[in-house]
């Protein structure tokens, strides 16, 4: 297992289900819909994030990277689902048209079940 025993079980579920690049999407996903929509700063990601993502596409994601942000993109989501109705419906929206159908399904129902 590569997330803690705190891990809600659906998120454990949703990181088995999905590929490396399936959750580089996520995580690169939720960072455009804060670059674009929340104006969070691209130097707060820029190459470097971009860097690692990919290393740890390479590397089979050795030093869970990518099981970090995904787990880290999950919990956000969730809380913004149930505490910020006014933004959830445009990131919801924003999610299902960046991801593949099955990746953003695999997502919500993560979310919901969290």
């Amino acid at each position: 297992m590569t997330m803690g025993q705190d891990t809600p079980h659906s998120f454990r579920l949703a990181e088995a289900e999905m590929s490396l690049l399936d959750k580089r999407a996520v995580i690169l996903a939720y960072q455009s819909y804060q670059l674009e929509m929340c104006n969070i700063p691209q130097e707060v990601f820029g190459e470097e994030m971009d860097f690692y993502l990919d290393w740890a596409v390479r590397d089979g994601d050795q030093m869970l990277i990518l099981s970090k942000c995904l787990h880290d993109v999950l919990e956000a989501l969730q809380e913004i689902s149930g505490q910020q109705a006014d933004e959830w419906p445009v990131l919801r929206d924003s999610l299902a048209a960046a991801l593949p159908e099955d990746v953003f399904g695999i997502v919500m129902r993560s979310i919901r079940q969290g």
